[in-house]
């Protein structure tokens, strides 16, 4: 039996992210599919995470978002694990333990998909760099599949990511710009694959189906919007406004009905919570009954629904990806950074690329939904052809992915020649014949990545700055406060020498008193 510590943003009672969820559980089925593997998942909530995936769970190491707290917290635990507990200063109950025994007793150590690796995240990385030295400590192999790079990488966390992507085994790039940035970032010995999404081929049960069948009894429209715009220059206010209108409009234009699915919310008993609360808040404003929040979906409940739908759209990165997967047409809906680069990455592996829109074109997104849904079978049949092929990749990525870290059933790993990374194959791209602004879209997604990334660099330069002004009042007050209590000392030890002067002359003065001859005592008269 051959055995992987593999963690994932996964593993909450009180919060369910479904596209994070579907890629670790996807792995998970690609692992088992494959047998003789025993998966450790490094999870949230252990306990949660074990009921909900049926596998052996443990925490986190658990880092925070200030840097300095996290670089003593690495060293303490690699210092740990190098001395088998001799050195570290761990605790016993301290989580990190039980991840550095997980990792000693496994044959490799696998990074489940997501964007992680990005500066505004800092817990994250360091979760994963601390990861992967561990199992360098041990001479285990590890890998990372299913990622997107940055796309803000801060100076200081450069050579964390630099030697962490270097040492990997692979990198398993969702998208051609982390292809491109991980080239960059983690130098010639970084070994970068192209995959897609690992959620791309997570499928549907006949159960999850049953479980959503209520929802399926008419055509409909499925919507999934994050709950906040994330953006520098868009209002979360404004953004709520476009999407509102949006929604009011294509249900309108279309007849249809539309499904509002929260990829991020909470399952009872918790209570509703991001996604949930914005959906309650778009459909009490449009105020039509073909408009309805649904119930938190499971990720394999929302592949079953999507495969239903007339077509998607959503500021949900995994809106696209599940669709892709289906052959149902989408529309990305872009308000930042982040999602311009993930979005584009997803839709140009389907031909979608001309179907990812900045938010701000209402219009064009409009009349692209009506166009969708008016001609949705021609659109199923293109996309099926990539689905399929995308499918059969992902089966190839999976086979690399466990033979070039556990090897085969007699332990043995293939040089990369004899079972390769597989091909990816260039998916046409598919005219968006319904809007007008086609150029003038491109132009705005590329302004926004732009924007986006100088305005994040200006942002962290100004935040750098702070702190370093905060830091040097903080000497500075130090400082006057030490030579402040150096003045006080001084004039203590004066005040002090001045009293021991006073008390001696006083003493010497009452000898001479008492000694003074009866010659020059007063005389009587």
């Amino acid at each position: 039996m051959k055995r992987i510590t593999m963690i994932g943003d996964v593993g909450w009672s009180r919060f369910y992210h479904l596209g994070d969820e579907a890629m670790t559980e996807m792995a998970l089925d690609a692992l088992n599919q494959r047998g003789g593997i025993e998966v450790t998942l490094i999870a949230g909530e252990p306990a949660h995470a074990s009921e909900m995936y049926g596998v052996k769970a443990i925490p986190r190491i658990g880092f925070k978002r200030n840097r300095p707290p996290n670089i003593t917290r690495m060293e303490r635990v690699l210092e740990f694990a190098r001395t088998e507990g001799a050195s570290g200063g761990l605790a016993p109950g301290d989580p990190a333990i039980r991840v550095i025994e997980a990792v000693r007793s496994s044959d490799a150590v696998l990074i489940a998909g997501g964007g992680n690796l990005n500066s505004m995240f800092a817990h994250h990385i360091y979760e994963r760099v601390t990861l992967g030295r561990i199992a360098q400590l041990f001479g285990k192999p590890y890998a990372l599949t299913s990622q997107t790079l940055g796309p803000l990488i801060y100076d200081e966390d450069r050579k964390l990511v630099y030697e962490f992507l270097a040492d990997a085994e692979f990198l398993g790039s969702r998208e051609g710009y982390t292809t491109k940035f991980a080239k960059q970032v983690g130098g010639k010995r970084a070994v970068i694959r192209r995959q897609v999404d690992d959620a791309f081929s997570l499928e549907a049960r006949d159960s999850d189906r049953d479980d959503v069948s209520d929802l399926t009894n008419e055509p409909f429209i499925l919507a999934s919007y994050a709950e906040k715009a994330s953006s520098p220059v868009l209002s979360d206010s404004r953004y709520h406004e476009i999407l509102t209108e949006i929604t009011r409009r294509l249900a309108d234009e279309t007849g249809l009905k539309v499904l509002l699915v929260p990829h991020g919310g909470g399952f009872p008993p918790a209570q509703h919570t991001r996604d949930q609360i914005a959906n309650a808040q778009i459909a009490e404003e449009i105020g039509r009954d073909r408009v309805e929040p649904t119930r938190m979906l499971t990720a394999r409940q929302l592949v079953a629904l999507t495969e239903r739908a007339e077509f998607v759209i959503g500021t949900r990165y995994h809106a696209g990806i599940f669709a892709g997967a289906a052959a149902v047409p989408f529309i990305s809906v872009v308000p930042n950074l982040y999602s311009s680069i993930r979005m584009r990455g997803a839709a140009e592996n389907v031909g979608m690329e001309q179907f990812v829109l900045p938010i701000e074109s209402i219009d064009d997104i409009v009349d692209t939904g009506v166009g969708l849904a008016e001609n949705r079978s021609t659109f199923h049949e293109v996309l099926k052809e990539s689905s399929v092929r995308r499918r059969e990749e992902h089966r190839d990525w999976w086979d690399f992915v466990v033979a070039h870290t556990v090897g085969d059933e007699s332990g043995v790993k293939p040089d990369a020649s004899s079972v390769p990374a597989p091909g990816f194959f260039h998916a046409e791209e598919i005219t968006n014949g319904f809007g007008t602004e086609l150029e003038a879209n491109r132009a705005r997604l590329a302004a926004i990545e732009s924007y986006g990334l100088l305005l994040a660099k200006r942002d962290r330069q100004l935040a750098v700055a702070r702190r370093e002004a905060h830091e040097a009042t903080r000497a500075l007050d130090r400082s006057e406060a030490r030579h402040q209590r150096q003045d006080d000392m001084t004039i203590v030890k004066f005040a002090r020498s001045a009293r021991k002067l006073q008390r001696r002359l006083k003493r010497s003065a009452r000898r001479a008193l008492n000694h003074a001859p009866a010659a020059i005592a007063p005389r009587s008269e």
